[in-house]
């Protein structure tokens, strides 16, 4: 009885805790965005988030032309896969769902399990797919990039060798 609870008191919590964040999402508006835009082009970085780790890595690796393109090939192959992004409509929908959620008189656990499981299920499958992808460039290296690799992630995920880690001096 005890656990149900806590499960439901945790689910409620992270229901609310992503509608604050969904909102925040949402709120950037469109010249924001085009200003985010120039800045990263007139950097020259047109990559940034949780991908760029894997890019990063790959640039270190010395590939080969032939190389590049299968990577290449290999990255389109599952940009072609991804979703679409959702429309302001279906943003706006969404919110609407969390304000409704989060100021109701109670709490819809059932409607709180359905959008928390739909967000999980989308997670889970972005995760996977760029897992397989990862997997997929990380075959075709060679036995010696292979090894460069592992030693690079190793090191990255110590710590050791990320920018303003607290491990440098």
């Amino acid at each position: 009885m005890k656990t149900s609870s806590i499960i439901k008191t945790s689910l409620v919590a992270l229901v609310a805790s992503s509608a604050l964040l969904a909102g925040q999402l949402y709120a950037v508006d469109a010249t924001d965005k085009a200003a985010k835009t120039e800045q990263t082009c007139k950097k020259g970085d047109k990559r940034h988030g949780p991908k760029d780790g894997m890019h990063k890595m790959l640039r270190k690796l010395d590939l080969t032309d032939a190389q590049k393109e299968q990577v290449k090939a290999v990255v389109e192959k599952y940009k072609a896969d991804r979703p679409e992004r959702p429309t302001d409509e279906q943003r706006a929908a969404h919110r609407a769902e969390m304000l409704a959620l989060i100021t109701g008189a109670s709490v819809d656990e059932a409607k709180a399990t359905e959008i928390a499981e739909a967000q999980q299920q989308k997670h889970l499958q972005r995760m996977l797919s760029q897992l397989k992808m990862q997997n997929e460039i990380y075959q075709l290296l060679t036995p010696e990039q292979q090894l460069q690799f592992q030693e690079k992630f190793a090191k990255d995920k110590d710590g050791k060798g990320r920018k303003g880690s607290k491990d440098r001096g």
